[in-house]
């Protein structure tokens, strides 16, 4: 069990929320143990592979049978059910520590789920991949659609041409896109990260007028002012004032490292891609950690696509981009940084709150004190001295 896996799941299983559900009961076992370990045992004797990934836990019973069957074997579970494991992993600990073979990855987020077994190296290619049998009709869909989703999502090395060769290679032709309040925290800092190879920096601010402020930038800035009627609307008007064939969407507490700028070109090189998908690291509680658990990470964000007619935002809240279709991708180690729970107090996330209700007409935000958090370290961050991004490749867009 890699280290990942192991502080994830531990972090994830020691918090709860303090309206949780009541625990949902484990279904009991079906009587095809032997039936189903014994066509594991075939499956994985002609496939040659050596580890097992046995989606849903049930009440445990399956995931016994085949460690013991299996004792050479790496056995990883992945189950959404939190109070499930926790009862799994008090009646069996060896499953709870990172130096054993058998593990458990837990986590309601199905991206979570995938994003874990993409980062320990586990793949459709390398692992016999077993649904639970004794899960219910419910259940057995949900981790259907997760093993169909592992199953279509292809591991690639999106290569930085620029980084490998001496001969010059032309950037691609990419307009950055920001909505910005006047007010939002450190702007010189997100407005110092971005490289000279950007053909354009569009910013629709939230007001009457432009502000009359000037920053430090290598790309040249665009600026447009427009007060905030709700959020899809004021990303169509920056998304109309575009001009790059490809279009990258950040927010102003949002960073790329120095490092994933120096790749970030690889990311539009890989043939037929529509669009990439980017896990956002929210730190917390200082920039040494980050938020995970219950949706938090990977959090993903589809940030970086072609500028099509058809591609448009909709929603007044948490706005969604439609009209993406084809190749898409799921970087892996090229996360957004995301400052917002660093750089603003308190009061100034709850105002930021409470707008989002006031666009959302309905909608209710509630900002937590605690989340669970793991060690930044953990999780993958490019390097540019390796020269490539890492990624999962979808032929179609799983949104």
């Amino acid at each position: 069990m890699s280290t990942l896996t192991t502080e994830y799941t531990n972090a994830v299983l020691a918090f709860a929320f303090k309206d949780n559900d009541a625990p949902k009961p484990a279904p009991s076992a079906s009587d095809d143990i032997l039936a189903f370990v014994d066509r594991t045992l075939k499956i994985v004797a002609k496939s040659c592979s050596e580890k097992v990934v046995l989606f849903g836990l049930g009440n445990g019973e399956h995931a016994l049978a085949l460690a013991e069957a299996l004792p050479a074997s790496t056995i990883i579970i992945c189950e959404t059910n939190l109070d499930a494991i926790r009862g799994f992993l008090q009646d069996n600990p060896a499953w709870a520590e990172s130096d054993g073979n058998t593990s458990v990855i837990g986590d309601i987020s199905l991206w979570a789920q995938l994003y874990l077994l993409a980062l320990d190296g586990v793949t459709p290619d390398n692992a016999t991949l077993v649904l639970n049998p004794s899960l219910t009709d419910e259940d057995r869909k949900h981790f259907q659609s997760l093993q169909r989703l592992f199953m279509s999502a292809k591991p690639h090395q999106a290569i930085n041409s620029s980084y490998l060769s001496h001969v010059g290679v032309q950037a691609p032709d990419l307009s950055v896109g920001v909505i910005l309040n006047p007010n939002e925290p450190e702007l010189d800092t997100f407005f110092s990260q971005f490289p000279d190879w950007i053909k354009e920096i569009v910013v629709v601010w939230d007001s009457e007028e432009i502000p009359d402020k000037e920053f430090s930038c290598a790309a040249p800035i665009t600026n447009m002012a427009h007060p905030l009627d709700d959020f899809a609307s004021q990303r169509n008007r920056m998304l109309d004032a575009c001009s790059g064939d490809w279009v990258l969407s950040l927010d102003g507490d949002e960073m790329f490292s120095e490092d994933v700028w120096g790749l970030f070109t690889a990311c539009m090189l890989v043939k037929r891609l529509e669009a990439c998908y980017f896990p956002r690291m929210t730190f917390y509680p200082d920039e040494s950690g980050c938020k995970v658990g219950y949706g938090l990470w990977p959090d993903l964000q589809l940030r970086l696509f072609r500028n099509r007619e058809t591609v448009r935002y909709e929603r007044p809240v948490h706005e969604r981009l439609a009209g993406i279709e084809g190749r898409t991708a799921l970087l892996l180690d090229a996360p957004i940084l995301h400052y917002s729970r660093l750089r603003k107090t308190p009061e100034k996330l709850a105002a930021k709150l409470k707008r989002f209700d006031e666009a959302g007409e309905g909608v209710h935000h509630v900002l937590n004190e605690d989340y669970p958090s793991i060690s930044r370290q953990l999780l993958a961050e490019a390097s540019f001295i390796m020269g490539s991004l890492q990624m999962l490749l979808l032929e179609n867009n799983p949104a």
